[in-house]
C-alpha cells in the first residue's frame, strides 16, 4: 500500500512538446500532494440490440492532467518552482535583478534621486517592484511601486511624501518576468518510493495558477496541470530511485515556507491595505490539439492570459466603493519576504473591482470589505502579470 509521505513530484523542460529529454535533470518540487491522472474518453455504441444491451464502449481520446499543490517559497533560478512560475507566465526567462547605491531621499516627494543616472536604461521600469533600504528614516524603507523612471529621479508609490532619508540610499529590483508568447512544456515524474514505481507525465502545460495568502495559514500555491499522456513504471531503472533512463534528481533549497506575517506590503492604487486574505488565479486556457490518427495531444495551444482574484480587508472609507461604482482602474500588488529577505512580488498594473461589498455579521464583528478585481492589459506595462524573485 502506498503511503501518501513517500512521494517525491519533480519536472523536467522539454525541448520538443511530449519529448522527454535524454538522462534529464528533473527538479523536484515542493509539494504537499498530487492531484495528476489520466483522463480518456469514451462514446457508448448507439447500435440497437433486440436484448437491450450496450453493443460497445469505445475509447475516442486520451490525455491526462491536474493540480500539483505547493507551499510557496523562495526558489532560485534554476529550481523547479521557479521554473513552474516562469512556466505559468508562458516566459523563457527572467530579466536579471539589478540595484544602484548612493542614491538621495531628500523629502518633500515620492522620489528616489541620483544626478545625472539614468535609471530606464539601469531596468528600472515603470511599474516595477523596487526595495529601498538604506534610509535613515526605518519607515521609509522597504517595497514600493514605480511609477516613473528618468534620469536622475525614480518616482515611487508611497502612501505618503518621504522624509529626509539622506543619500544613502540603495534602490534594488528584483528578478523579472511578465506574462508572454513562450510555449514551455514538461515531464512529470510522480515517483512512489515506497513502491518502487513511478507514473510519468509527458507534454505537460502549466495552465492555472492559484495562490492563497490568508491569516492563519501558510502561503500555498496549486498548479493546474494539461499533459498529453502517461506511462508508468514499476521497476528502478539503473539504481535506486531512477524510473527514467540517465535521470537525476535536484532537490529543492530548503527556504521558509511564505506567511502572511512575512507579507512586507498589499498596495491598490498605492495606499496600503490591512488585508485579512489575498488569492490570485491565473490561467492560460490552455487547450489540448488533437487530429486523426493519433491518441492523445498532438500539441497544446494557449488562449488569453487570464488574471482575476479577490481581497477580503477591514472597511475604513469608500474609495473601493468609489471606484467599483464609477468604473475605475486601479493596481493591486503584494511583496511576500521570508526571514532571509527573499521571496515574491507579483503586481496587476491594470485592474478593475468586478464586485465591492461590506457586509455587517452582527455584533461583536468586524466589517470587511469583500473585493472581486479582474486584471488586464496595462497600456503602459504592456503586461497583466510582473513577477519578482528577490534573492
Amino acid at each position: 500500500m502506498a503511503d501518501g509521505s513517500r512521494i517525491r513530484v519533480s519536472i523536467v523542460a522539454e525541448g520538443s512538446y511530449g519529448v522527454t529529454p535524454g538522462t534529464p535533470t528533473m527538479l523536484v518540487l515542493p509539494v504537499t500532494g498530487s492531484g495528476l491522472a489520466d483522463r480518456l474518453g469514451y462514446v457508448q455504441s448507439n447500435v440497437i440490440n433486440p436484448d437491450r444491451n450496450v453493443d460497445d464502449l469505445v475509447r475516442l481520446s486520451k490525455a491526462a492532467g491536474g493540480t500539483i499543490p505547493l507551499e510557496l517559497r523562495y526558489s532560485p533560478s534554476g529550481e523547479g518552482l521557479s521554473n513552474a512560475l516562469l512556466a505559468l507566465l508562458s516566459q523563457s526567462a527572467y530579466t536579471a535583478s539589478t540595484s544602484e547605491g548612493s542614491c538621495t531621499i531628500a523629502g518633500g516627494n515620492k522620489n528616489v534621486t541620483k544626478a545625472a543616472h539614468d535609471f530606464p536604461a539601469d531596468g528600472f521600469v515603470v511599474g516595477d517592484i523596487v526595495k529601498v533600504s538604506g534610509s535613515s528614516v526605518t519607515a521609509e524603507n522597504g517595497y514600493y511601486r514605480v511609477t516613473s523612471s528618468a534620469v536622475g529621479t525614480l518616482g515611487l508609490d508611497a502612501p505618503a511624501n518621504f522624509t529626509a532619508g539622506g543619500s544613502s540610499v540603495t534602490v534594488t529590483r528584483g528578478s523579472r518576468a511578465t506574462n508572454g508568447t513562450a510555449t514551455p512544456s514538461f515531464t512529470v515524474e510522480v515517483a512512489h518510493l515506497d513502491l518502487e514505481k513511478a507514473q510519468i507525465y509527458t507534454g505537460c502545460v502549466i495552465n492555472t495558477m492559484d495562490l492563497n495568502l490568508a491569516i492563519g495559514q501558510l502561503a500555498t500555491v496549486t498548479l493546474g496541470i494539461e499533459a498529453q499522456s502517461s506511462t508508468r513504471v514499476d521497476n528502478f531503472i539503473g539504481s535506486s530511485g531512477i524510473y527514467i533512463t540517465g535521470a537525476t534528481y535536484t532537490a529543492a533549497t530548503t527556504h521558509p515556507t511564505l506567511d502572511p506575517i512575512g507579507v512586507a506590503e498589499i498596495r491598490v492604487g498605492g495606499a496600503d491595505y490591512a488585508a485579512q486574505s489575498l488569492t490570485l488565479n491565473l490561467t492560460n486556457n490552455a487547450r489540448a490539439r488533437e487530429q486523426i490518427g493519433s491518441l492523445g495531444p498532438v500539441s497544446m495551444a494557449r488562449g488569453f492570459f487570464g488574471a482575476t482574484g479577490s481581497v477580503v480587508a477591514y472597511l475604513a472609507d469608500w474609495t473601493d466603493h468609489n471606484a467599483f461604482a464609477g468604473n475605475t482602474p486601479t493596481d493591486l500588488w503584494f511583496a511576500a519576504i521570508d526571514a532571509n529577505g527573499r521571496g515574491w512580488s507579483m503586481s496587476l498594473p491594470q485592474v478593475k473591482f468586478s464586485d465591492v461589498s461590506s457586509p455587517t455579521q452582527g455584533n461583536n464583528t468586524d466589517v470587511f470589505k469583500n473585493i472581486s478585481v479582474t486584471a488586464y492589459k496595462d497600456p503602459t506595462e504592456s503586461c497583466t502579470v510582473r513577477l519578482q524573485r528577490w534573492d
